[in-house]
């Protein structure tokens, strides 16, 4: 496969290869910390929340009860930050003041807890606000973002990035603009990697974190497939006590 083939299908698919490899072996330290943390959350019965606004949403819901998830993840939704009821608001309400702090008091937050705030250009007001309000409540603050993006990108009203009021900084690896794929004789890209990067890293956390709270207690809260025998039983038991945490469930 050339890296000068004219096809689209090797492009990017060489181009996310080589940027998964990238942001993994350049992370393992940060990862392995954030991962402990999340174990060390979890084992004391606490949340760990997720957000995004936009398409950045897809990583909150990638976390909630799903196959291989931990039961102990709930996210912070709510429909007009998502795109299907209409993509203009969504993208004008996560540049829109005020609304984060309420958001997250819905959810009832606890100090103690962690919040990944995901928002590939680290600059909307929304996201920046979430990790504020979260702070002051005394949750730990990871952000997933573009360090490349968020250097370049237009501040908000806050005056801040995300990546500067966060606890830990994970960094997707992502061109300015998410595409990672140039279109000859535009100033444009194709392909984003900011889900594809964001799944991926969150997945090794939940990995990790779970095998860490397996080794401390011999079991980890990892919901199965509702396909799988005896999946039914395992999953109510994470229910009874998850369930009360998770508004969404």
């Amino acid at each position: 496969m050339s890296a000068q083939s004219d096809n689209g299908i090797d492009r990017y698919f060489a181009a996310i290869q080589k940027l998964q490899s990238n942001v993994i072996a350049n992370q393992r330290g940060q990862l392995a910390q954030v991962a402990g943390a999340m174990a060390d959350t979890i084992a004391a019965g606490r949340r760990v929340l997720v957000f995004g606004t936009g398409h950045s949403h897809l990583l909150a819901e990638e976390g909630h009860f799903r196959a291989g998830g931990l039961a102990a993840v709930a996210p912070i939704l709510l429909s007009g930050l998502m795109l299907h009821e209409s993509a203009l608001l969504s993208g004008q309400l996560e540049r829109t003041a005020g609304i984060a702090e309420p958001l997250l008091d819905r959810y009832n937050p606890q100090a103690g807890e962690m919040l990944f705030v995901f928002s590939n250009s680290g600059v909307n007001l929304m996201p920046v606000e979430m990790a504020l309000a979260a702070r002051a409540r005394g949750l730990t603050v990871v952000a997933v973002c573009s360090l490349a993006y968020a250097r370049v990108a237009p501040l908000s009203a806050v005056g801040k990035r995300l990546f500067e009021v966060a606890d830990y900084t994970l960094d997707n690896g992502g061109e300015p603009g998410d595409g990672l794929v140039p279109l000859d004789g535009t100033p444009w890209r194709v392909g984003p990697s900011s889900t594809v990067i964001g799944a991926l890293l969150w997945n090794c956390l939940i990995t990790e974190a779970a095998l860490q709270l397996q080794s401390r207690t011999a079991s980890a809260p990892v919901y199965a497939s509702a396909n799988m025998p005896g999946a039914a039983e395992h999953n109510a038991t994470l229910l009874a006590q998850w369930r009360a945490l998770n508004p969404h469930l």
